[in-house]
């Protein structure tokens, strides 16, 4: 099975070339002619379904404070995102999208969809037994990356 171990580096590599260093693997292209990370995508797709903080968003996407706060300033300097406060505690600013983030935030969502329908797909072609084998295997995989962080 030594082999095995070698196609599985080779697929690692080939997801990570075809992400290009963004946080997420997404089938499709982004039909809007503004230009956005597919971070900041990721964040207004966020926004859609409810307001969040800084941290929010830090915490669901698994980046840095800082990485979220530089997506923030573009997309607000852009005119996609409002602020409000907390109005018990002032020092909390939650986000939302404006009118012209809505559509885009829609289409990063419909890409995160016909992602999932690929995998599931892909998946249909293995019997359950040997979905549980990836399935172990995934987690696994996982866990120990998240271990030699």
């Amino acid at each position: 099975m030594k082999h095995l171990s070698q196609r599985i580096d080779k697929a690692i590599n080939n997801i990570l070339l075809f992400s290009e260093n963004q946080h997420e693997l997404l089938l499709g292209t982004c039909q809007s002619d503004i230009k956005l990370t597919n971070t900041q995508e990721h964040i207004l797709m966020l926004l859609a379904e409810e307001k969040l903080t800084n941290s929010d968003l830090a915490i669901r996407l698994n980046i840095s404070q800082a990485a979220v706060t530089k997506a923030i300033k573009s997309l607000e300097k852009q005119g996609m995102l409002a602020f409000s406060k907390n109005k018990e505690d002032a020092r909390i600013t939650y986000f939302e999208l404006t009118e012209l983030a809505k559509p885009i935030a829609a289409e990063h969502q419909h890409h995160h969809k016909k992602t999932l329908a690929f995998y599931d797909h892909l998946l249909e072609s293995f019997s359950d037994d040997e979905q549980l084998v990836i399935d172990k295997f995934l987690k696994q995989l996982s866990e120990t990356l998240e271990r030699e962080k």
